[in-house]
């Protein structure tokens, strides 16, 4: 039994017969609708099919949440900067960017509306704004008012902490400005008049959607009156509730017996239950379905623009693949994006054996690399079988999936001389109109001779493929040549892949740009947050830090006993070496203890967490009148073993720790704080950073790719030792692990047999940590040596020595991967005990690996082992600094807390303030010093 018929089966059971069935359904016109709201609709429709098949009347109300505020401009419309004046305005009140329609809100809807005749879906859409408008939800927003206690506590509770600060249930129209008002203080509710005393607090702190930073409620609301009372009606149209509490309105107001949603919504739809029964009300039938996600397996966002949209449901699958598989049981979560048409599609009529496929197309059109439609059903008559056939629109559907998904994988023209031979052709064919297609060909291959003597006559393809394709594979050339217009040639000539050379991060979506901030700015120009206080005693902090190094040495095996549970003892030892060296070395950064702060908020990585806390902690905590420190949640049991061993907050009273929710910590150190210290994923840092003001120093140290070189002159053994060092030391969970050990072709193999004979030596060393001789143990994450499998699974066929992974306890043992360096170099983090070996015979190799673009972001040290011309003299200067070239030697043994930590690649380590991004190296004392005391020091 299908799905929706098990459905309309439920629903007649439950609503007498005679009594009409309501069914409901909702979206938010906030951008150009995407396939997931179709499919509500279509689903919705086959439920209501089936209940017309049983002789049920129904009325299905598909409302659009109009009134909602436009929080954040999409990033698939034209000219998204007009619509910035528009933000915090209800979506009806929003220009249609595509100039069509009166507002934004109806252009959502007439695309919607449109697309869902096309598939024969029934949908009549309800305009929210109206109701409100017209009064129809006064008496139920009255009843939501004199249960407003329960109610708000009920919405508010399933929130965020840093939410909840300024969350209530009611949303006021401002009456100067018309935006809707989501954060606001009620103090005094009046149900029978249908009003509220409410006040704006200025001074409140809350994240903006689309907005990289935390913003004050006096930013956000310019043109309110802010910090007084005021009292007005909600009714009419002059408030709208919240998302949460305005569904379970709705679904009241309509008296809604059945109602599909996502699965993002099931608290959500908990909630609509739960005012329902608070408000003593029938609760609604209300249908969970899995989200549509993009191929990556986030959820398909309207405002993103990833995975299908409209259009492309309606150019790259035909109806009938749409209909066969909405008909599927939708309670799983589906991946449903692009690439996967040509299967969709052909789930239909697959038996056909004269038809060909959409996949077999989609592969001879990616391979041919047609330049027009009439070109391409040329190269697939090429590759037709006999009886095979292929309609037009099959035709056009499959063109569209090829214009779709053909990528520029950026390899492109190099040179100048290049891209001289490619201008060449073209302006020969211009000049030459009655060039034929075989001349043509002749031409490209003489041309290549002259302009490139000392080249292998065979490379001409992969630098045609290059330039013509942004590739290194294509079709024959001859043939493409044939087949195609000599317009198109022309062009294709004329206009060439190119090499992209600019460094991205993957932090981009912060900052497209480097910036640089000049700290001696006026601080007149601008209102900053940072308060100096009292000037620094250096003799107290040498005193303090003289007590806790005392400390450590004292307390040594009491704190390997602590984090026994964590990681190995040589860890711990280290890690207390590494501390006691700063601590006495303090004196080497006196210049930046000049005077104190108010707030640093350190977020401490997975791993170290003695060296960690003293370097982003308590050094911090001598210059700050308020420092607190959060262990990550999985580190907390182990933390607090090594806190009742050593307390720093009895050293320095200005420290502190905070074991809470990740949220409910920041939604009490947003107002507090001058300065984030933060080690972690650049992802991850971004959702952090966007809570705290715009002034507000943001240190990242993040993950560096830290590449092994060792060259043909290296000394094999001390190279041996350096790399069991970097890639072993605490079971590879450092961001100073290397992704790849590049090793001269010359020495490859007996490097490889040194390296597998030292791993062996060391096999009954691995183990778990209750074994103080073990250097190796597991992942301080179980989880993560699920993720490693995965990994290991791709690159299974590389794998030389170890693999073995245990998921139960999270060890992962020793392992080679050997990978030839022609099929890319490695630029993915491991954190695992993972020696992903390469093998380069020249500089050309290297200089391929440290180009990619994929190197530029997390371009951090390079450890040189021997020499090497190219690191030496030709290496990107901007990328690599002559301070992060270590020769014949690695990071853990030149690394020292009172020195900068960090590289130019803004993924390793970077600084944002006021705005800007500075690429380079970190170190706490330092940049606290430089951009939060020197500018505004007296």
């Amino acid at each position: 039994m299908k799905w929706y018929t098990k459905e309309a089966l439920e629903i007649n059971k439950l609503i007498p017969n005679g009594e009409q069935i309501n069914i409901g359904a909702g979206f938010g016109p906030t951008g150009i609708p995407h396939i997931g709201t179709l499919c509500e609709i279509i689903r919705t429709n086959l439920v209501i099919k089936e209940l017309n098949n049983l002789g049920r009347k129904v009325n299905f109300y598909l409302i659009s949440d109009d009134l909602d505020p436009f929080r954040k401009i999409p990033s698939n419309i034209p000219n998204p900067e007009k619509l910035n004046k528009y933000i915090g305005l209800p979506i009806n009140k929003v220009p249609d960017p595509f100039g069509v329609y009166s507002s934004f809100s109806e252009m959502a809807e007439n695309k919607l509306f449109n697309l869902a005749k096309e598939y024969n879906a029934s949908c009549n859409i309800v305009k929210n704004s109206l109701a409100y408008n017209n009064g129809y939800y006064n008496s139920l927003i009255k009843l939501f008012l004199e249960n407003f206690t329960k109610i708000n506590k009920i919405c508010k509770e399933s929130t965020g902490f840093l939410r909840q600060r300024t969350y209530n249930i009611i949303m006021p129209i401002s009456e100067i400005t018309g935006k809707v008002l989501e954060h606001i203080t009620i103090t005094d509710i009046n149900p029978d008049n249908g009003e509220i005393t409410y006040y704006i607090p200025s001074d409140e702190i809350v994240n903006k959607p689309g907005s990289e930073y935390g913003v004050e409620l006096r930013d956000l609301y310019q043109e309110e009156l802010l910090d007084k009372e005021q009292t007005v009606s909600v009714l009419n149209g002059k408030a709208k509730l919240q998302w949460k509490a305005d569904w379970g309105m709705r679904l009241l107001y309509r008296n809604i017996h059945f109602e599909m949603h996502g699965e993002d919504l099931m608290d959500s739809a908990s909630i609509a239950r739960q005012i329902s029964i608070t408000l003593d009300k029938p609760t609604p039938r209300l249908y969970q379905y899995g989200l549509f996600l993009d191929a990556s397996g986030k959820k398909i966002s309207k405002s993103k623009g990833n995975g299908f949209s409209l259009d492309d449901a309606k150019n790259l699958l035909t109806p009938e693949a749409i209909q066969i598989y909405l008909s599927k049981d939708p309670k799983k979560s589906t991946k449903f994006y692009i690439e996967q048409s040509p299967r969709l599609n052909d789930q239909v009529n697959i038996s056909n054996k004269k038809r060909l496929s959409f996949y077999k197309i989609s592969r001879i059109l990616k391979a041919s690399k047609p330049t027009s439609i009439s070109s391409a059903r040329k190269f697939l008559d090429l590759y037709r079988r006999n009886g095979e056939v292929i309609s037009e629109i099959e035709l056009t559907i499959s063109y569209n999936y090829y214009l779709r998904t053909k990528k520029d994988n950026n390899r492109g023209l190099m040179t100048t001389k290049e891209e001289d031979y490619f201008s060449f052709i073209s302006k020969s064919i211009k000049k030459d109109k009655k060039l034929s297609k075989e001349k043509i060909f002749k031409l490209i291959l003489n041309s290549f001779k002259k302009t490139f003597p000392d080249r292998d006559k065979s490379q001409i393809w992969v630098l045609l493929y290059r330039g013509l394709f942004g590739d290194i594979r294509g079709p024959k050339i001859e043939t493409w040549i044939k087949i195609n217009d000599i317009k198109s040639i022309i062009e294709y000539f004329e206009n060439p892949h190119k090499v992209k050379s600019e460094n991205k991060s993957p932090d981009d979506k912060m900052k497209n740009k480097e910036s640089f901030i000049m700290i001696n700015k006026d601080k007149d120009n601008k209102k900053y947050m940072t308060k100096l206080f009292k000037s620094i005693d250096f003799n107290q902090v040498k005193e303090k830090c003289d007590t806790l190094s005392f400390e450590l040495k004292k307390h040594s095996n009491a704190l390997i006993d602590a984090l026994a549970g964590y990681q190995c003892k040589i860890v711990t030892e280290d890690e207390i070496l590494r501390s006691i060296d700063l601590l006495n070395n303090i004196e080497k950064n006196k210049e930046y203890f000049k005077k104190n702060i108010y707030g640093v908020t350190s977020f401490l990585p997975l791993n170290q967490p003695i060296y960690a806390s003293v370097c982003f902690g308590f050094i911090p905590s001598l210059m700050a009148e308020n420092v607190c420190i959060r262990p990550p949640t999985a580190m907390h049991p182990h933390y607090k073993k090594f806190a009742d061993v050593i307390n720093l907050s009895k050293i320095s009273t200005s420290l502190s720790t905070s074991y809470e929710d990740k949220e409910l910590f920041l939604s009490k150190r947003v107002k507090t704080t001058d300065a984030v210290i933060f080690t972690g994923t650049p992802e991850n840092a971004t959702k952090v950073r966007k809570h705290f003001r715009k002034n507000t120093l943001f240190i990242l140290n993040g993950a560096g790719h830290n590449p092994l070189v060792i060259s043909k002159d290296a000394d094999i053994d001390i190279a041996i030792e350096s790399t069991k060092r970097v890639v072993l030391y605490n079971q590879g969970q450092d961001c100073a692990g290397p992704n790849s050990i590049l090793v001269h072709n010359e020495i490859y193999e007996l490097f490889r047999r040194k390296l597998i004979s030292s791993l062996k030596g060391i096999e009954d060393k691995v183990g778990h940590y209750s074994n103080y001789t073990n250097i190796v143990g597991p992942n301080s994450d179980i989880d993560h040596s699920i993720k490693m499998a995965s990994i290991f699974k791709i690159n299974r066929s590389y794998c030389t020595y170890g693999g073995e992974i245990n998921p139960i306890d999270g060890m992962i043992k020793p392992t080679i991967f050997e990978k030839p360096l022609s099929l890319g170099g490695n630029y993915k983090e491991f954190f695992a005990p993972v020696f992903f070996l390469q093998k380069y015979q020249q500089d050309q190799n290297l200089a391929d690996y440290f180009s990619n673009p994929s190197y530029s972001a997390n371009a951090m040290y390079i450890s040189l082992f021997g020499t090497s011309d190219y690191i030496s003299n030709k290496l990107n200067k901007t990328l690599h600094l002559p301070e992060s070239i270590l020769n014949n030697t690695d990071l853990h043994m030149e690394e020292h807390g009172y020195f900068p930590y960090g590289g130019q690649g803004p993924a390793a380590s970077c600084l944002w303030y006021d705005g800007n991004r500075i690429n380079g190296n970190t170190l706490p004392q330092r940049d606290i010093y430089q951009y939060l005391v020197e500018p505004y020091n007296k």
